[in-house]
């Protein structure tokens, strides 16, 4: 048991000099002596016996703090830490936010993944209530010049600080709809589908919390003890699956609130999915809203569209549901801006204006997609293995190698090899493989056979470096389908690297201030179209 050490005896001082509220403090009446006027003096120091009678330092009794109502010494916690072999220094603080006292661990270690392991050591010989929520991993811990440590100076616990394992963004509409719900909760941004809620300061009155959001948000409850057992997004998505009942399908997909500023809606590349907009919302700024439009045929029973102008008119009709007049943003990756270019000529159809029309990378499709490439499957195969964000490192296979496989066997081989760099999801089954494959190939047919009825007024094109250089016209061909102008910015990488860290913040910037250059052109030009 760990209490406060008290020390008395022959060489014990007789107080502070000239400060007699402290010594009357400090030193106590000692009870266990019979010698009159005995005294204690209370080092203020947590300590404990150990089995063969030695007195064990755990720290400091003012670190003494209160965590969902339980009293924790952090000198018992930080004992414990420093017993596990790889922790060479700690130290653990109390910092309290909106939601009360949380427990950070400052952690020296020369391992590069201990989190985990640092968390089952804890639980070991500790409640789980003096289990840090944090683990900031330091080169040293900051120090005082009398070789104190420097609580001043220890840093905030961050998303790259608080675990080292590789982060895994959501691959899907309801691992990123539960992701939501788990930044929400724990105040946490962002969270990965593989991150563990416990590991990230969850506990079960936030528990509790979660699964009132998830009943809510997304109409299935399931048992409260199931998240004991399935504690990250990736494993609830799964069992949510497993569960999952018809509803009513919507391309729209919301990535990030806002604030009562007019929405940016993103349009799905080719592969189908609006996940690759994650990390350029964030980058945008929490204040802008942003919603995605996926696409058909990623679910099981559905049928993807064949046509642009069909995608377009099912997206438009879910993006006025959300804003029903302009002026709109519009914009898209790839696919995404042909898709965009097209709801935007609708829109003008419809008398409605569009301020912004972003298109991200994205060339008119005959300036590159050819009806020998839409049908060709090897060339389709390994663009679709791009998409999927699988390099020719990851793949390690050559196209004859792959030439020399089955069909059935060259998506099994993708599959595989995404599975295993956390690409998409274990759980995903070669039906749901198929599914994605088609998807792509679908989209692919359909931009080949894209001939645009109509002209946009003005078109923002944001290229990559690589494209720049690719294509002899600065416009991607989209000069000949403006009505006014076509703006061209260029930023540094390639057609993927501009989406993807840590390019995507350069892309992020750009569109940001294409925004703001547009919503300043609408209040000057109330009828821009």
């Amino acid at each position: 048991m760990a209490g406060e050490l008290y020390l008395g005896g022959d060489g014990l001082a007789r107080g502070y000099f000239n400060r007699s509220e402290l010594t009357a403090e400090r030193f106590v009446p000692n009870k266990f002596s019979a010698e009159p006027g005995a005294r204690l003096y209370r080092t203020g120091d947590l300590a404990r016996y150990l089995p063969d009678g030695r007195i064990d330092f755990l720290g400091r009794i003012d670190h003494q703090v209160k965590v969902r109502g339980f009293r924790i010494e952090l000198g018992e916690i930080e004992s414990v830490l420093s017993s596990h072999p790889d922790v060479r220094d700690c130290i653990v603080t109390a910092r309290t936010n909106e939601d009360g006292v949380r427990l950070v661990a400052y952690v020296v270690t020369d391992e590069q993944q201990v989190n985990g392991q640092l968390r089952q050591h804890l639980l070991q010989q500790l409640p789980d209530y003096m289990v840090p929520s944090d683990f900031v991993f330091l080169e040293a811990l900051p120090l005082t010049p009398n070789g104190k440590v420097n609580r001043q100076a220890l840093p905030a616990p961050g998303q790259s600080a608080r675990r080292r394992d590789a982060f895994v963004a959501p691959r899907d509409t309801l691992e990123l709809k539960l992701a939501h719900i788990w930044e929400e909760v724990l105040k946490i941004q962002p969270v990965g589908v593989t991150d563990d809620f416990f590991e990230l300061g969850g506990h079960s009155l936030l528990a509790v919390q979660l699964f009132a959001l998830v009943e809510s948000r997304l109409g299935k409850g399931i048992p409260l003890t199931t998240l004991f057992k399935r504690a990250t997004v990736e494993q609830v998505a799964n069992l949510l699956r497993q569960n999952d009942e018809s509803e009513s399908w919507s391309p729209l997909v919301e990535i990030q609130t806002g604030d009562s500023r007019q929405p940016l809606f993103l349009i799905h590349p080719v592969g189908g999915s609006v996940l690759s907009y994650l990390d350029l919302a964030r980058h945008i700024g929490a204040e802008q809203p942003v919603y995605g439009l996926h696409a058909r045929g990623l679910d099981a029973g559905q049928q993807p569209h064949t046509r642009i102008e069909d995608m377009a008119a099912e997206y438009l009709k879910a993006i006025r549901e959300v804003q029903p007049h302009g002026p709109y943003l519009l914009g898209g990756w790839s696919m995404g801006g042909v898709v965009a270019f097209e709801i935007a000529c609708q829109l003008r159809t419809q008398n409605e204006q569009v301020s912004l029309l972003g298109l991200i990378d994205s060339p008119v499709p005959s300036t590159w997609i050819s009806a020998a490439k839409a049908d060709d499957e090897l060339w389709l195969l390994l663009n679709f293995a791009e998409d999927l964000g699988l390099t020719p490192t990851l793949l390690s296979v050559t196209q004859e190698e792959l030439l020399q496989m089955s069909p059935d066997e060259r998506l099994l081989y993708l599959e595989e090899k995404a599975k295993s760099a956390k690409l998409i999801p274990q759980y995903i089954d070669h039906a749901q493989a198929v599914r994605l494959y088609q998807v792509f190939k679908t989209n692919i047919k359909a931009l080949q056979q894209y001939e645009p009825a109509a002209k946009a007024r003005r078109i923002t094109l944001i290229s990559s470096e690589q494209s720049a250089k690719t294509f002899s016209d600065s416009t991607m061909g989209w000069s000949e389908l403006a009505t006014e102008s076509v703006e061209v910015f260029t930023i540094p990488g390639n057609h993927y690297s501009i989406v993807r860290k840590p390019a995507v913040e350069n892309l992020a910037q750009q569109l940001k201030a294409c925004i703001a250059q547009a919503e300043n052109i609408e209040q000057a030009i109330p009828q821009f179209i």
